[in-house]
């Protein structure tokens, strides 16, 4: 069993409250925040490109409201898939 796995069973056996606390404790560490940082950074630049590329859409008032209802339909069904 790699060290992970005993990790991941140690912390199911834990209490709630053991367990925020063990979230908290990765999602504050550096080694967390360096990562984030760099996916943050490379998604940052991924739409930079699709701006310099010219793939992007304008919305207007008129269609503005269109988006927003196909992100809710999207989001719903995203949480009917995913059981929550």
């Amino acid at each position: 069993m790699s060290a992970v796995e005993k990790i991941k069973l140690a912390a199911a056996g834990l209490a709630p409250d053991e367990q925020f606390e063990l979230f908290r404790w990765w999602v504050e560490s550096d080694t967390f925040k360096q990562r984030q940082l760099s996916a943050l950074k490379s998604e940052i630049m991924a739409g930079l490109d699709d701006l310099a590329d010219g793939r992007y859409q304008n919305y207007t008032d008129a269609n503005v409201m269109q988006l927003a209802e196909d992100i809710g339909r999207a989001g719903r069904e995203r949480l009917k898939k995913s059981g929550a």
